[in-house]
């Protein structure tokens, strides 16, 4: 996959070349001026040394050291076949392995730290794995090839509700242990995503499969809630505690049988602030720091930066949105019309100057680079109020010059009723960034006779609320997959109810190209499958898309072995387990196991 050049984040990095490290101009658009940096601080930029990789003689490298990473909330659940959040994710991935992974380059490959052997029929219907000898789980317990067609069976069971992780492995006809250590996958039919729908959690049957008689669920009784919060993996890394709000824990697993981790512990903090993340990180209480356009642009320029941290930025497949929904359980967002307004309301420069410091991209949507190949073009929504204005009246939304408020008939319970177009977006607590944004919409909307109420609550209550469909509107960020099937998961009708459709977007034509791109084994003809749907999906308006995200990380500058992809430092192989440290005598972080 290609990736557009971000053109505004190239321009800031303009003022880091020739050399690696460079000062950060702290310029900033009308009405955010602060005063200027006192001194020249210089800060290093994609430094060399920070993906350097870990040298074979291991004395060079403190395995003693204890790694501090950062979560934006708390995660949902830690069971791999439950996790959708992108907190639930980060642990699952240093907890459990599984067969199969993404690398670097977000290909497909075989974990060969659990996988000795696989072969795909020539037909693409089947395929076969052999498990390494002598794997266990944390426990001491045998992991087998029992364990993976556990695993698939429950997530293909109905009762558990794991609605995103069905997607993919529902398209196995069977998955079969064949002995102790085979694995047979037969495919219902050919299809190029067959290796993709194989890459699901693994769970230990002999711990999961105790409780089922009690809980088929295996997510509401004090046994599996406990075991799902305090999970019995296979990873590099086991389970040691979760405080709530706080911190999780992870000690390296001595008995892993894939290449030894650098660093002896893993304290993941979790710090919901954006600001107090930058400041635990400029206190050395974290190595690592998620940016935000703001920090990127203006803080990272502070002597306090500079003397503990770098600064790494990469393209990253992230875009932010708001998100209507549209499946009737509202009166506002089942008419396109209506979606379109939001869209030629929604102010697009002003918040990315207001929010986003002129650094991120505009977004127009997913697959845009297939969009240029196959010479899909489409006309980019911008701010027209006037054009908004004109699409809500057509939809049958009445001005009322007495309050400045649009009325309509809607029919409730079988009787006519005069409803106000009043909505209430749902907000992240998480995400300051969005409650600012949204002040943008809600005045452009008020414009135009509409008024916008907003709710903040915990990413994780949010989130529940909006995967049940329980909501008329919200803003969050979405990063993703290496293919564009996975995208079936945000825009399939057959998700609305089974995946993250979490607006229930239902488009006939958007499911046939859906349909089409999974089957599809020509790379150009896949490419321009996902073009038009991209299209469809943009025009259609079921998101207003905001701006592109890149990756804006800051690292302790001890760190090294680090690489940043399109779904940033995390998710892939080796990812963390790369990640080292020199001996050093005087250690740039405390060395604290607390």
């Amino acid at each position: 996959m290609t990736y557009r050049p971000i053109r505004t984040l190239a321009r800031i990095l303009r003022r880091f070349a020739p050399t690696a490290t460079a000062m950060l101009a702290l310029s900033v658009s009308p009405g955010c001026r602060r005063a200027a940096a006192p001194e020249a601080v210089h800060v290093a930029v994609n430094p060399p040394e920070l993906s350097q990789p870990a040298p074979s003689d291991r004395s060079l490298i403190d395995e003693e050291a204890v790694l501090r990473l950062c979560l934006r909330g708390n995660p949902t659940i830690l069971s791999p076949i439950f996790a959708t959040t992108a907190q639930d994710k980060r642990v699952r991935d240093l907890v459990f392995d599984a067969p199969f992974a993404y690398n670097g380059d977000m290909n497909w490959i075989v974990f060969d730290a659990m996988t000795e052997s696989f072969e795909e029929s020539a037909d693409h219907l089947s395929a076969t794995i052999k498990l390494r000898p002598g794997l266990t789980w944390h426990d001491g317990a045998p992991l087998t090839a029992a364990d993976v067609e556990f695993s698939w069976r429950q997530l293909l069971d109905d009762r558990v509700p794991v609605k995103s992780g069905r997607t993919g492995p529902d398209q196995l006809k069977s998955c079969t242990a064949v002995d102790e250590r085979t694995v047979r996958f037969v495919f219902k039919e050919a299809l190029p995503t067959n290796r993709l729908n194989m890459m699901f959690g693994i769970i230990p049957k002999h711990l999961y499969e105790a409780g089922l008689t009690d809980d088929p669920s295996m997510a509401q009784n004090d046994y599996y809630n406990k075991l799902n919060r305090s999970p019995v993996g296979n990873g590099p890394y086991r389970f040691v505690e979760w405080v709530s709000d706080d911190r999780i824990v992870l000690e390296r697993w001595d008995d892993y049988p894939g290449e030894r981790p650098h660093f002896r512990k893993i304290i993941i903090r979790i710090i919901p602030d954006v600001h107090a993340r930058l400041i635990a990180f400029e206190r050395g209480e974290i190595d690592e720091v998620e940016l935000t356009a703001q920090q990127f642009a203006l803080e990272t320029g502070s002597r306090k930066f500079a003397d503990i941290g770098v600064v790494a930025t990469s393209p990253c497949w992230q875009f932010n949105y708001f998100i209507w929904n549209m499946n009737g359980s509202n009166p506002f967002f089942t008419d396109r019309r209506v979606r379109r307004a939001m869209c030629f309301a929604t102010n697009y420069s002003l918040i990315n100057e207001l929010v986003f410091h002129g650094v991120f991209p505009k977004s127009v949507g997913p697959f845009t680079e297939y969009r240029d190949e196959c010479g899909v073009r489409v006309d980019p929504f911008s701010h027209n109020p006037n054009r908004a204005a004109e699409l809500i009246e057509a939809s049958g939304w009445k001005l009322d010059e007495r309050d400045g408020l649009r009325y309509k008939s809607i029919t409730i319970d079988g009787v006519a009723q005069r409803v106000p177009f009043s909505f209430t977006m749902l907000l992240p607590r998480e995400s300051e960034s969005g409650i600012k944004i949204a002040n943008v919409l809600t005045e452009d909307l008020r414009k135009i006779g509409i008024k916008m109420k907003t709710q903040v609550l915990e990413f994780r209550s949010m989130i529940a609320l909006v995967r049940r469909h329980e909501f008329e509107a919200t803003y969050s960020a979405f990063k993703l997959g290496a293919d564009p099937d996975r995208a079936w998961n945000l825009w399939h009708s057959s998700s609305r109810e089974n995946g993250q459709n979490d607006g229930g977007y239902a488009n006939p034509r958007v499911d046939a190209l859906f349909e089409k791109g999974r089957r599809l084994f020509d790379p150009q003809e896949r490419r321009c499958c996902y073009a038009e749907l991209s299209k469809l999906v943009y025009e259609d308006a079921i998101f207003t898309f905001l701006v592109d995200t890149p990756n804006l990380f800051g690292f302790n500058k001890r760190l090294r072995g680090l690489r940043l992809t399109p779904r940033g430092p995390h998710l892939f192989e080796p990812g963390v387990r790369a990640w080292w440290t020199p001996k050093s005598p005087t250690p740039t972080s405390s060395g604290s196991d607390r």
